[in-house]
């Protein structure tokens, strides 16, 4: 019976508590159970020992399409958005307030926002559509395979939630309408203010 009781302890000191995998499994766990975490997770020393990022963008894709068969679309896009929504930095928040504080309009504020590969227009005064030229998250961009689902994007939805609701002071809808991962040209985001 000890050997079974450590065999269990082996596999959860596995999983990390802390990063964006640490993040990832807190938040599965949160809103599933143990036994589909540690099916999500199988494998995860191959993410810890690989220091090719294809690699660990191969391991997460796979991590993520396990989720998707464990659980409804409706948990894995709310468990991604929690990623996403810890993943915007208080640094990058309170660039996104700033911004907005100086600017006369969400338009003038759009404009200061968007640069490099992304951009951020006022569709009309309820909406802004969101592109992004590249896969801008450091955890997936170096995939070599297309992802199956946009599960994983649902990230980018609740790291814009919590960018546009701090530099807007008020809450926001957002919603992916296409993926570089699962082969569009472009991210496309609709964020309804």
């Amino acid at each position: 019976m000890k050997s079974k009781n450590k065999s269990s302890d082996n596999r959860k000191s596995k999983i990390p508590k802390t990063g964006r995998i640490g993040r990832l499994a807190r938040n599965i766990e949160q809103e599933t159970n143990r036994d589909v975490l540690l099916k999500v997770m199988q494998d995860i020393d191959q993410f810890q020992s690989a220091s090719d990022k294809a690699i660990k963008a191969a391991w997460i894709k796979g991590a993520i399409e396990r989720l998707d068969k464990l659980i409804d679309k409706e948990t894995a896009a709310k468990i991604m958005e929690s990623c996403g929504l810890e993943c915007c930095s208080s640094s990058a928040r309170n660039r996104a307030k700033q911004l907005m504080s100086k600017s006369q309009s969400i338009e003038e504020f759009l404009n200061k926002f968007s640069a490099g590969g992304y951009r951020f227009i006022l569709k009309d005064n309820n909406s802004i559509i969101g592109t992004y030229n590249k896969c801008y998250c450091e955890q997936v961009k170096h995939a070599k395979e297309l992802f199956s689902a946009n599960t994983y994007c649902q990230c980018g939805v609740g790291y814009l939630k919590q960018l546009f609701q701090s530099a807007l002071g008020k809450p926001v809808k957002v919603e992916l309408i296409q993926s570089i991962l699962t082969g569009a040209e472009r991210c496309e985001f609709i964020i309804s203010i």
